[in-house]
């Protein structure tokens, strides 16, 4: 509805400049406005006459302005002044249509008109009025209204004669050709084509005439053309009725033929390629195993390894053509033929009851397969009721349960995930809105509580026959319960026009993303206009012209009008939608927000599960440690993957093929509890590695390769015994022209030629090969030791321990607090806390701990973030099963009970998903269980350790620390390729983990080792010694890369470009951040290399996240530290970071890096490990009831080879390297003073 300042808006130039006319009128309550102009000699073209005897019947108190000739308007005036001028014209009547139409009309009296049509019918000549308007001449072919349309036709009789006698006297010397086709009920096609003929024509008489007479002669033919083609035009639509009725009886005739569907009378029957059928007039199930095959070289065949099912259930129409499906699952693969067997069991009972009449009723939503041309086929009828949007496996669920509440909106299908992978139908029609209490009641009648929630899932949704609610049926399998609670609430508050725009709405391009957007779709009714009787472009077409009143024209001009190109062009402009519900558009209103992205209210939250019968997690205080499942059965054959290659590449292509068949066989719930458990005793292995172990001998204890066995154990690997094949690191070296940078500027040397000089450097490209190891029980020889992990039996002792360790592995605060519900634990997202229920076992307690712990650490939000910052957030599936798979991993390692872990729900959970997002899941997986394994490990031995110094030393025989020697997972060279490890023996014949003494090469550390043996040195002096060594390192160049804190505090800081920084009076403060990694600066790396390996290729130990904008990069160079700010573009210096430093930035500290990754794997295999005590002492360790790890063994039989030889005493050498430190310190110092003065 425009305002009249919202008219006077639009013509406010043309007011004031006072050459054009502008008419203002009313209609309703809104004010329109439109331009004029006169001719030159003052009078009103005819269409604008007519147009403003329009407007005035329109409105008669309609005025036309002009700012030159009207008063009380004017050029220098504002719009409210020009406003308030037209409004005094209206409002008054001055300057109405009536005195200016008459003021400037040409037309002559009517006596004089009639007079002169009068002497021209008497001529026989038709009459216009424009030669009397100053001897205007009219154009014969425009129909101008300066006559009459007897006249005109008279006129056009006459020209078409005169042009007849003129033709018949030419030669028009014309060929032509023609492509007409008639297809009888769908296409007619007329066309022809001429082409002028040179020999036959005859120009001469035409030639003759003047050029302008020429083009007025071409233009009459033209015209008469184009009349002949409007009457062809007239008979095509003839054709049009007629080629309808042909196509009926085509569409009778194709009914009438259909033949009867072939069916196998609800009888199993085979069919090629070994598929099984059954099926009557209305469905038709069949199924296919394929047996997974690997040829067997000592069998001489192939045997199967596992089976691949699909089945699926169609409609059996007659047609043949565009079969609904149903139900089914392609390619579903099972390790063994029993469970698979079981499985199809499951599908074939579920929807057996489809199978017991020949032609069953069809559910109205396949009715449609059993139309043609749209009648029923005969023979077939359709189920009375409606069900609007069946899911997969409805009709196996029990029967919906009717609550007899007038309130039901809709109702949700709840279920079990263990027993619906089964195949057990069930379920149960929960109608919404509910209560808890009917929650939990329509809960335990599948089988769900508090000690299976990971079970719970939403797989159906129906609606009342008289109230069609067309909800996204994946959206509502997707959403929380609380959620549909409350929009199911809000639903009551919308009359049947609402629901139908509801609908509407959720059908539109770019829909609800969203249960919070339907919901607040409740509060914003009047934001979309429905026009629910309108469906196609043709039906908006003639809503507007003939139904809404928008369209204010004589019905003769909107007969011309084709309604399909206007309504397209309608909803095109305002952004409309087609619907099945209706056509809708946007009002104009703002939306508003009222509960997207908040939480549900708290009367609508029934979201919880009720108490088991019987507490099945309820562990007695004490519990026994029990041996690992995989020792009390007999080792499991190897099970290789044969790879057919001769070179190592096609190798490697080999095994990353089976790598990724092995990702997708992984997700049946035996099979992935048995990968986790290889995980828990491989978790530092690589995640290709493990799934490696996990595919050819998942219970495998503890694998080397063959040499490793034979020269650092004293075991042989068994004839026969197939290796385990799994990747190693195999990198190799390049050289390679590169840049030779100045180590002063960090730039490249540029030669006399102006380019940069360059030299050759050799580069190390990282790859991988395949080999095989072999796992412990492959092996014999030399006994080993007990070498398992010092199971936690969840007493009291042990208990506070892990507990203590836990506590510190979180990363946010753990409390006690009594959880309503049935829930273990949870994670508070807002307070950034766990809380764990009161009162559980002591075994339960460390579980849920744990389990949340994964949730605190891989699924944090900021609550305020925006919405696009949690689109990466995994979904709550994903989240569960993450979470679930980390704690079962953890337990699995320290020999906790796992038995009530169930993981069926994994198959459901990974069908539809792509191998990448699977393997990062598995990938996040490893990691994270990993991360907390290593973590506890760390923790017991601190507190262990802060334990052994506080009690009293009962033993005072027992030594206070043993030492061994290890190979360096991080290793860049000969001179820290082993690190000297500390350990404290306990009582019950274990070690706990103590400090990383020192880093360097394999003599060095056996020196020292050697002489902390023999009492010469101290801890603390080693510790110094290699302090020592690395102050030679010092100056070597490093580079540091720094990241902002966590934390509002740097909030404002975050991802921000220099300039704007600096723009909103903010610098770049080192206290405002945090060093993530430091490490050598290698000649030829250039800043830009940095950025590129920290996005791209970032090492294993990077913690950080990808270098981005406001990251500080620090360069270490011959003694100087230059900082420089990550930009927008390129990077921008800042040595206002480095003002307020005092020293050198701060070094990661190898032996604490060592530290924490003592577990890592490097998959070196075959490396050599050394220690010091020999074979004797450690039999005799064992004799004596302690244990000994297989890696003391592995040395000792090393070490037993070189014993003999005499160590050289280190306390003179140390007090030696002391006293030449000194004296270098205070020459250096005195250098320093000198230069100073």
């Amino acid at each position: 509805m425009a305002s009249l300042r919202d008219s006077v808006k639009d013509y406010q130039e043309e007011l004031r400049d006072g050459i054009a006319w502008v008419a203002f009128w009313k209609q309703g309550r809104s004010w329109n406005a439109e331009l004029f102009h006169l001719e030159v000699d003052g009078t009103l073209e005819p269409f604008d006459r007519s147009r403003l005897e329009e407007i005035k019947a329109a409105d008669p108190a309609a005025v036309i302005l002009n700012g030159y000739y009207c008063g009380h308007l004017g050029e220098n005036m504002s719009l409210d002044e020009l406003t308030a001028g037209v409004r005094y014209h209206y409002e008054n009547g001055r300057n109405d249509l009536d005195g200016f139409i008459g003021a400037h009309d040409d037309r002559l009296p009517p006596e004089v008109i009639e007079e002169a049509r009068a002497a021209a019918h008497a001529a026989g000549l038709p009459f216009s009025e424009k030669p009397y308007r100053d001897g205007e001449d009219f154009d014969p072919y425009i129909f101008d209204g300066s006559m009459s349309i007897e006249d005109y036709e008279l006129m056009h009789r006459m020209i078409e004669k005169e042009r007849s006698e003129q033709m018949d006297e030419w030669k028009t010397g014309y060929s032509s050709y023609d492509h007409d086709r008639l297809e009888a009920a769908d296409k007619m096609k007329i066309e022809r084509g001429i082409y002028f003929d040179t020999k036959g024509a005859d120009i001469s008489p035409l030639t003759a005439l003047p050029l302008a007479e020429l083009v007025k002669l071409r233009e009459e033919s033209a015209a008469a053309e184009q009349t002949v083609f409007e009457n062809l035009k007239v008979q095509a639509s003839a054709w049009e009725e007629q080629a309808g009725k042909t196509l009926l009886f085509d569409k009778a005739i194709e009914y009438a033929r259909i033949p009867e569907v072939k069916h196998t009378a609800n009888k199993w029957q085979d069919e090629d390629n070994d598929r099984h059928t059954i099926s009557n007039r209305v469905y038709k199930m069949s199924y296919h195993v394929y047996e997974n095959t690997r040829y067997d070289r000592k069998a001489e065949k192939s045997i199967p390894y596992s089976y691949t099912l699909s089945w699926n259930i169609y409609t059996n129409s007659p047609h043949g053509y565009g079969q609904a499906k149903i139900a089914g699952q392609d390619r579903k693969v099972f390790a063994d033929r029993a469970a698979m067997e079981k499985y199809l069991n499951g599908r074939i009972k579920a929807y057996e009851k489809l199978f017991t009449e020949i032609s069953p009723a069809i559910p109205p939503e396949y009715a449609e397969q059993f139309r043609v041309n749209g009648q029923l086929l005969p023979g077939y009828t359709v189920e009375g009721e409606e069900i609007k949007q069946p899911a997969a496996d409805i009709s196996a669920a029990a029967p919906r349960t009717e609550p007899g509440q007038e309130t039901e909106q809709f109702a949700i299908l709840i279920d079990s995930r263990t027993r619906f992978e089964t195949g057990e139908p069930g379920g149960y029609w929960l109608s919404m809105p509910a209560t808890k209490e009917e929650l939990h009641k329509a809960m335990r009648s599948v089988g769900i509580t508090a000690d299976n929630p990971q079970d719970f899932f939403i797989h159906g949704y129906s609606d009342r026959e008289d109230r069609h609610i067309a909800l996204p049926y994946d959206m509502v399998c997707a959403a929380q319960v609380d959620e549909l609670n409350f929009l199911a609430a809000r639903l009551e508050t919308l009359d049947a026009s609402g629901i139908a725009a509801l609908n509407a709405a959720t059908q539109r391009r770019n829909g609800f993303e969203n249960i919070g957007q339907l919901i607040d779709f409740t509060y914003n009714e009047d934001f979309f206009v429905h026009i629910p009787e309108v469906h196609t472009p043709r039906e908006l077409g003639d809503y507007y012209l003939n139904k809404s009143g928008m369209v204010q024209m004589p019905a003769e001009w909107k007969n011309s009008i084709d309604p399909i190109a206007f309504g397209r062009n309608a909803a095109a402009q305002e952004k409309g939608s087609f619907t099945e519900y209706g056509y809708l558009v946007e009002s104009g209103d703002e939306w508003e927000k009222h509960f997207e992205g908040r939480d549900v209210p708290e009367e609508y939250r029934i979201m919880s599960y009720p108490q088991p019968t019987i507490e099945l997690d309820a562990a007695p205080a004490v519990q026994t440690a029990t041996i690992p499942e995989a020792q009390q059965q007999e080792p499991r054959p190897v099970i290789p993957i044969v790879l057919t290659s001769e070179k190592p590449a096609e190798k490697l292509k080999e095994i990353t093929d089976r790598l990724e068949q092995g990702i997708t066989e992984l997700f049946d719930s035996e099979r992935y509890k048995e990968y986790l458990r290889v995980m828990s005793k491989f978790h530092n292995y690589s995640f290709n590695n493990t799934l490696l172990i996990a595919m050819q001998k998942p219970d495998a204890s503890l694998i080397a390769g063959f040499s490793a066995w034979k020269n650092n154990f004293g075991r042989n690997v068994m004839k026969g015994q197939k290796g385990i094949k799994i990747l190693a690191p195999s990198p190799f070296k390049i050289k390679k022209e590169l840049e030779k940078i100045d180590p002063q500027t960090g730039k490249a040397f540029i030669g006399k030629d102006g380019k940069p000089v360059t030299e050759e450097k050799e580069i190390t490209i990282p790859a991988f090969k395949v080999v095989s190891v072999f796992d412990v029980s492959q092996t014999e020889g030399k006994e080993i030791p007990d070498i398992a992990v010092n199971m936690l039996t969840g007493d009291v002792e042990h208990y506070k321990d892990v507990f203590a360790a836990l506590e510190k592995t979180s990363p946010v605060p753990v409390g006690f607090e009594k959880i309503e519900g049935g829930a273990h634990g949870y994670y508070h997202l807002e307070d950034k806390r766990i809380a764990l229920d009161e009162g559980m076992s002591e075994l339960q307690t460390l579980k849920t701990l744990i389990h949340e712990i994964a949730h605190a650490k891989l699924h944090d939000i900021d609550l305020n973030a925006p919405l696009e910052d949690l689109e990466n957030r995994p979904d709550r599936r994903t989240r569960e099963v993450q979470a679930e798979s980390i704690a079962y991993t953890v337990c699995q390692h320290y020999g906790l009970d796992t038995s009530d872990y169930s993981f069926g729900y994994v198959a459901g959970w990974s069908a539809g998903r792509d191998l990448a997002e699977l393997k990062s899941s598995l990938e996040t997986i490893r990691s994270t269980a990993a991360e907390i394994i290593n973590s506890i490990d760390e923790h017991i031995a601190e507190l262990q350790k802060e334990q052994a110094q506080d009690a009293p030393r009962e033993k005072a025989a027992m030594q206070e620390y043993i030492y061994k020697i290890e190979a360096n997972p991080r290793t860049t060279g000969d001179n820290d390729r082993f690190f000297l490890q500390a350990y404290l023996p306990q009582e019950n014949g274990r070690a706990k983990i103590g400090d990383v003494l020192y880093i360097g090469s394999l003599a060095k550390c056996r020196e020292l080792m050697g002489g902390l043996n023999a009492g010469e040195l101290t801890q603390g002096e080693v510790k110094e010694l290699y302090a020592k060594a690395q102050e030679a390192e010092a100056d070597k160049d490093t580079f540091s890369i720094y990241q902002l804190k966590q934390g509002d505090e740097t909030r404002d800081f975050r991802f921000e470009p220099y300039d704007r920084l600096q723009a909103a009076g903010n610098v770049v403060d080192k206290t405002n951040y945090e060093l993530v990694y430091s490490a050598e600066l290698t000649p030829g790396t250039s800043l830009e290399d940095i950025y590129t390996r920290f996005n791209i290729d970032h090492p294993k130990d990077f913690k950080g996240h990808s270098l981005s904008v406001s990251d500080v990069v620090v360069l270490h160079q011959n003694g100087q530290d230059a900082a420089h700010y990550v930009d927008s573009f390129g990077y921008k210096e800042v040595p206002e970071f480095l003002q307020e430093q005092t020293q050198q930035p701060e070094k990661i500290n190898p032996l604490k890096h060592v530290e924490d990754t003592i577990e890592q794997n490097d998959n070196n295999f075959d490396g050599i490990i050394n220690n010091t005590p020999t074979v004797d002492e450690l039999e005799a360790k064992v004799k004596a009831g302690e244990q000994i790890s297989l890696v003391d063994l592995a040395e000792a039989i090393k070490a037993d080879k070189e014993r003999g030889k005499e160590k050289p005493s280190i306390r003179a050498q140390l007090k030696a390297d002391k006293e030449r430190t000194g004296k270098k310190k205070n020459a250096k110092q005195k250098s320093q003073d000198l230069e100073r003065s």
